[in-house]
């Protein structure tokens, strides 16, 4: 089977297309989900220094919720 991806300009935009045969569902979600993510990520204007922040917030969350679960399990080896 020969698949061909175009990309095509219109009205300033990108159109990139290609036979909805070639991929599998899952796969090709997958990457229009990537796509969707990369998108998303270069419109923000989230700064590094936010994102380790969020980071460092998210862990001492999830720490929090989990530390007892956490040391427990290590205490039954």
């Amino acid at each position: 089977m020969t698949a061909t991806l175009d990309a095509l300009t219109a009205d300033g935009r990108v159109v990139i297309t290609f036979p909805e045969s070639a991929v599998p569902t899952q796969e090709r979600e997958s990457f229009i989900s990537f796509l969707k993510a990369e998108w998303t990520a270069r419109q923000s204007r989230f700064t590094e220094r936010d994102a380790k922040a969020l980071a460092d917030e998210v862990d001492t969350g999830w720490w929090s919720k989990n530390r007892e679960r956490i040391l427990r399990s290590i205490g039954e080896e």
